[in-house]
């Protein structure tokens, strides 16, 4: 709504009658009708604006009146004041003092003669744009357009001015958007020189606003390389009119840096179409690459993990019933083989079927080894005396063109670990070393001890390292891998060799087992460069005690006259297991499952051992045991399993007479096992 106040300041009230005549028209009259004329309209034109007038007779009234309407928010617009106003102030002191208080109020100062010159009012009152002179007498209709021409001017500049304020505060709330947000808000010209830079530049790049103003964009970037992508994708943008959406790319912040920076922006177009440059903001989406790259590091782990524990249990059926095949295999070859020693076309036959048989329960146990199922022997041995021992047979299974040479720690720390698998992974990365050589090279294999500090080191599955460990190094010269090989070099199956020429178990058994003994792997590999595996095992704290059963002596394997019990489902493991311990001169019941073994108990009254396959339909092994060691305590019981021995295998082994022989086994294992058994509760 216009303001159409005003405030008349004169000591005379004929004159406040004059301007109340002339400024408001309630009835219309003469004075009005000529001014609708004069403005070109009829008489009681109904467009013509009327006042709201206010009267002071003296000017300390009249800024009374003006400080009552400032309070409410209803300021006058003009304020027309007499020069002379005796006895109270004058004109120009009360004119200085409303405009003290008001500056926006329109003044105009109403003489017939003065003692004030205009120049000493205009230097008293100040702001001469908004102070303007009337003489009296004065015309009416001059009197009624200045008063139409100044308020209307009083409203455009309350409007420009609430349009400036409205300005302001949307820009100070779009400065303190763009200084607060965590995004850096950036203008660029046509040619990439950046003409705006808010505040957050420094946070995210290192330099403040000033330094990069007036440089190009490509000075952030990483590299070469990406400020000449930067470039091409500003001129192709910029060609087609484009905005870019997420554009990622790198760039290097004043302390040198790398950060992954998140682009967007909109085209900056002239009147005539041209694109005079982009106005954006840039992201810095590192730590969000980071969270997603340990996410996928975290996803590949429980993927592995997942694969690993569903190859584990297919290893475990297939173990089972794989071995259940070799037992007798293994066995009645053996047999047959001392049997025919006159004739040796068929005992050359018989010695590859026992050979083939040997190589796949080798290959079984990789399965589980990879998987860790197999199950460990664990003692503190010396690392290095191992790789001594072990040196002739790991030298044949290189190239005499391969050089392959020890750096042997001179007193590396004792770890705690399976003899067997430990010349499992010497042999599986010697192999894999053997391969990568394609001429004449070198292999070494490294020991030595290292202590690995919090934060310092990861493995291969991005586990932390500290504390203690044995190094175990196995490197080539040859022809390295690729980072897609290095991804998947532990995946079971996985080989790059040829069809026929691999079975891709060897680095997935050597993992296995590192896994198994509680180490790390870490591998280190270029194309061209060659390759480093490097194994970690665990310090331990023990004094070494390398005596192994391979040093034993082994006692001489005896029969006996006992009576043994033999539970077994598979009808071929039964008939070699009972044939066997027959030879030995043992008195053998067998039972095709676990209810005919606990009937066969009962019918025979007593026996002296329980050799009992722990998986059976109906009855399982360890459930004839109990129920036969009811009717005869501390009876001696072997288990047998082509599973591997887990956890719940092992707690029954804590049982005073209790033993297992794993499948595939040989006769004299199986000797060997039933004595020991058999004696051990004689002397107990």
């Amino acid at each position: 709504m216009e303001n159409r106040r005003i405030l008349v300041i004169d000591d005379d009230r004929e004159i406040w009658q004059a301007y109340e005549d002339v400024l408001t028209r309630p009835n219309g009259g003469a004075v009005t009708d000529a001014i609708g004329k004069l403005l070109g309209g009829q008489p009681h034109e109904p467009n013509l604006p009327e006042f709201a007038l206010s009267f002071a007779g003296q000017g300390q009234e009249g800024l009374h009146l003006a400080e009552e309407a400032l309070a409410q928010g209803s300021p006058f617009a003009v304020a027309f004041i007499d020069i002379r106003m005796p006895p109270g102030w004058d004109g120009m002191e009360t004119a200085s003092r409303i405009r003290r208080i008001d500056p926006n109020v329109e003044l105009v100062i109403v003489t017939a003669y003065s003692d004030r010159s205009r120049y000493e009012i205009v230097e008293a009152v100040g702001a001469p744009d908004k102070l303007l002179f009337l003489r009296k007498p004065f015309d009416p209709e001059e009197l009624y357009q200045l008063a139409l021409s100044l308020t209307a001017k009083w409203n455009i500049a309350k409007r420009e001015q609430e349009s400036r304020r409205a300005l302001e505060s949307s820009e100070a709330r779009f400065r303190n958007l763009v200084e607060t947000s965590s995004d850096w808000v950036w203008e660029i010209d046509a040619t990439g020189v950046f003409t705006y830079c808010s505040p957050v530049c420094e946070m995210i790049y290192g330099y403040r606003p000033e330094t990069l103003l007036g440089r190009d964009m490509a000075f952030l970037a990483a590299d070469t390389e990406e400020a000449q992508r930067l470039e091409s994708m500003i001129r192709r943008h910029a060609k087609d009119i484009l905005p870019f959406q997420a554009w990622e790319h790198r760039c290097r912040r004043k302390d040198g840096e790398v950060v992954i920076v998140e682009s967007s922006a909109m085209p900056v177009v002239n009147d005539s179409g041209v694109v005079v440059g982009f106005r954006g903001i840039d992201r810095d989406i590192t730590e969000r690459r980071r969270h997603e790259e340990e996410r996928r590091q975290l996803e590949s782990r429980l993927s592995q993990a997942q694969k690993m524990e569903a190859i584990g249990t297919l290893a475990g059926g297939i173990a089972h019933d794989l071995n259940n095949i070799l037992t007798p295999i293994l066995g009645y070859a053996e047999m047959a083989i001392h049997q025919t020693q006159g004739d040796k076309g068929l005992n050359d036959k018989l010695r590859i079927i026992h050979q083939a048989a040997l190589k796949g329960a080798g290959l079984i146990r990789q399965i589980l080894a990879f998987s860790r199922r197999q199950p460990l022997v664990k003692q503190v041995i010396d690392i290095n005396q191992r790789i001594k021992e072990n040196f002739t047979i790991l030298r044949r299974l290189i190239r005499e063109d391969i050089e392959l040479r020890l750096e042997l720690a001179d007193q590396p720390w004792p770890i705690c670990a399976d003899v067997n698998q430990l010349e499992q992974i010497l042999i599986n990365l010697l192999a894999n070393a053997r391969d990568a050589v394609d001429e004449a090279g070198k292999i070494t294999i490294r020991t030595q001890n290292v202590t690995v500090a919090q934060g310092e080191l990861e493995d291969e599955d991005h586990q932390p390292m500290r504390g203690d460990y044995v190094l175990l190094e196995v490197q080539d010269n040859g022809c390295g891998m690729e980072e897609a090989t290095r991804r998947r070099i532990f995946e079971p199956f996985f080989t790059t060799k040829q069809v026929g020429k691999g079975t891709g178990l060897g680095l997935a058994t050597v993992y296995g087992i590192v896994r198994q003994h509680g180490g790390h792997v870490r591998l280190t590999s270029r194309p061209g460069e060659g390759t480093t595996f490097s194994i970690y095992f665990r310090r331990c704290q023990q004094d070494t005690d390398d005596t192994t059963a391979d040093n034993l002596v082994e006692a001489s394997v005896a029969g006996g006259n006992e009576t043994i019990l033999v539970a077994e489902d598979d009808e071929t493991v039964l008939a070699f297991v009972s044939a066997t311990l027959e030879q030995l001169g043992y008195r053998v019941i067998a039972a095709a499952n676990g209810v005919e073994a606990v009937n066969a108990f009962t019918r025979a009254g007593r026996i002296d051992l329980l050799l009992a396959d722990m998986v059976m339909p109906g009855m399982g092994g360890s459930a004839v045991a109990a129920r036969l060691r009811q009717a005869q305590p501390g009876l001696p019981v072997v288990y047998m399993s082509g599973y591997p021995c887990d956890e719940a295998t092992r707690a029954l082994l804590d049982a005073a007479n209790t033993t297992f022989l794993a499948k595939p086994f040989l006769p004299a294992a199986l000797a060997r096992t039933i004595r020991e058994a058999l004696d051990r509760k004689n002397h107990s």
